[in-house]
């Protein structure tokens, strides 16, 4: 569902509920089938644990985020447990640098003229060139993040797919660029964690061949250097209320103070991000739709703000597909030279 400063959102069923309770409460999460991020504790530790774009190349043990947050380390851990028991926390996917690819992180919004339209385009757009995932909204249109050709038509997009519906850019998350050299190793580590990033290193060192020192010397190498980023996967129908996302165009000059504004006004705040020009992106859990409307328009009302809008996500797709299939090609171009250099060695011992 998106809405402008101009229209308020529907009433429409929530997606985020009722408080967690704590683990001295004893009530344990196997015995609940939903959860809400609007206790505070648990919003943070999601904030914490999706971060922004900023930080999604480091990976933060729970050491640091027990000392970011105030409180003990298994405190961390034990809500860390809640969040994957609940079905919420599915786990993290791992997502190399678009610039290894040549390419660019891009996000479109997809309308079409009803919901029954909506839902049998979503299998197709996952099979899109440089798709990563797929918002549906509450209402008659999608946002899909993908990986796209900095040249890219966005409004013939979809043609090739059979899908109809009206294609429009949306500002996206600002990922800092990287020059870092991959080898081939370095390709096989990312596809063996694209789909589970917590995966024991000691088994990608056992089915690579190589040692876990080694293994973990190139993830924090590539971490370090921006080619790699970790993100988490969640499941939105684990949870009751609603999920916000909030899009902010500032006045040129204007945009850090916005945002410092905006954090003022959003108490349960999971995910920042903004672009490089004058976009930011608030990720936020909400009571009910009056609450989204009242945030909406205060922050439409604030000085230094050119637009807002805000959208309510009901299900996020994950697609991996695509992803896989251009790091197999890297591993078989670097496969080939590998093999090329090999024969050249050869040839010139030969000749000696």
């Amino acid at each position: 569902m998106i809405a402008s400063r101009s229209k308020p959102i529907p009433n429409e069923p929530g997606v985020f509920g009722q408080l967690l309770v704590s683990e001295e409460e004893g009530q344990s999460f196997a015995e609940r089938n939903t959860l809400s991020l609007r206790d505070k504790a648990y919003s943070d530790l999601m904030r914490e644990l999706w971060g922004s774009p900023d930080i999604w190349n480091t990976k933060k043990s729970y050491v640091e985020i027990a000392s970011k947050l105030g409180v003990d380390e298994e405190t961390v851990r034990n809500r860390v447990r809640h969040l994957k028991e609940s079905g919420f926390l599915l786990g993290y996917r791992l997502v190399p640098n678009p610039t290894l690819l040549r390419r660019v992180l891009a996000s479109l919004r997809i309308e079409f003229a009803d919901r029954e339209s909506k839902q049998k385009a979503i299998p197709r757009l996952a099979q899109m060139d440089g798709a990563l995932n797929i918002a549906s909204t509450y209402d008659k249109s999608v946002m899909v993040t993908l990986f796209a050709d900095e040249d890219e038509d966005f409004s013939k997009f979809t043609v090739g797919l059979g899908v109809e519906g009206d294609v429009s850019w949306v500002p996206g998350l600002g990922l800092r660029t990287t020059s870092f050299r991959m080898t081939r190793l370095d390709w096989e580590i990312v596809y063996l964690l694209l789909r589970d990033a917590e995966r024991k290193l000691d088994e990608i060192a056992k089915q690579l061949k190589v040692s876990t020192r080694t293994v973990k010397r190139r993830l924090i190498m590539m971490m370090r250097e921006t080619a790699i980023f970790t993100m988490p996967i969640v499941d939105l129908r684990k949870t009751e209320g609603i999920s916000y996302q909030l899009r902010v165009q500032s006045e040129e000059g204007s945009k850090s103070e916005v945002e410092k504004s905006v954090l003022t006004r959003i108490a349960d705040l999971v995910f920042r991000a903004s672009d490089s020009k004058n976009w930011s992106i608030f990720g936020f859990t909400g009571a009910n739709v009056a609450e989204g409307n009242e945030i909406l328009e205060w922050v439409s009302e604030q000085p230094g703000v050119r637009s807002a809008e805000m959208t309510i996500t009901e299900n996020v797709v994950q697609v991996f597909d695509w992803l896989e299939s251009e790091i197999q090609k890297q591993l078989m171009t670097r496969q080939a030279r590998d093999h090329d250099t090999s024969e050249k060695m050869h040839e010139r011992v030969a000749t000696r």
